[in-house]
């Protein structure tokens, strides 16, 4: 009775993968390789529920296995989803590999969605471990998926950048660091608000010592956006 419970559970595993789209994203870190199953794609476009593998590329060794509810991404004219095994491009994937946190090993943002500002890419983050694994930081995961897309993180200056906008006319970019007890503070901001006539406000913010440093100056248009 053992062997057949054993035996129907890896016929419905390999049942399932079967009625998935199968992708391999190798090109996307110099520490890990992927394996990616996917719900659906049509046309040039795949979306829906996926599971995720990831590899440790010299040995081989599967790390962690994670899960989105719509990892969705685009393929190019020549890439035929039903081939299978489908090898994606360095920036094709929808997997982003990099020291989020600056403490010199490699993270992960799997992207979850397009929840973000304007319908904008929305994204789950991971942070790796001494260990190898990956844990999910919440955070992160919400500057990922509550602003314009997938942060910017800067490794000389140790910065993580967000991206607002509201309409036409009103741009904020917020810059967070890490404190010497990794905890993620608002470092710094720009405002660039263009609503008003011919003229840019531009308000900028700075943590000097725990204190807030307010500036606000104004431009011509033509002048600033051309200089």
């Amino acid at each position: 009775m053992k062997s057949l419970f054993i035996f129907c559970g890896i016929l419905l595993l390999f049942s399932s993968s079967q009625a998935q789209f199968k992708f391999l994203a190798n090109n996307s870190s110099d520490q890990y390789k992927a394996k990616i199953f996917v719900e659906k794609c049509e046309g040039n476009a795949c979306s829906g529920k996926a599971t995720i593998i990831i590899y440790e590329k010299v040995t081989d060794r599967e790390t962690d296995i994670f899960h989105s509810e719509d990892l969705d991404f685009g393929l190019i004219a020549t890439q035929n989803a039903k081939l299978g095994w489908l090898e994606l491009g360095k920036y094709q994937t929808p997997l982003i590999f990099g020291d989020f946190n600056f403490d010199g090993l490699e993270d992960l943002a799997i992207r979850n969605g397009s929840n973000g500002a304007y319908g904008s890419p929305s994204y789950d983050v991971y942070l790796s471990s001494k260990e190898n694994k990956f844990l999910k930081s919440e955070e992160l995961t919400k500057l990922a998926s509550e602003n314009l897309g997938m942060f910017d993180f800067d490794k000389k200056r140790k910065q993580i950048a967000t991206h607002q906008k509201d309409g036409c006319c009103f741009d904020k970019t917020v810059n967070y660091k890490f404190n010497a007890k990794n905890i993620l503070y608002e470092d710094s901001s720009v405002i660039e608000d263009s609503s008003i006539a011919d003229i840019v406000t531009v308000i900028t913010q700075k943590n000097v010592d725990g204190k807030i440093k307010r500036t606000v100056q104004k431009f011509k248009m033509k002048d600033y956006y051309n200089q």
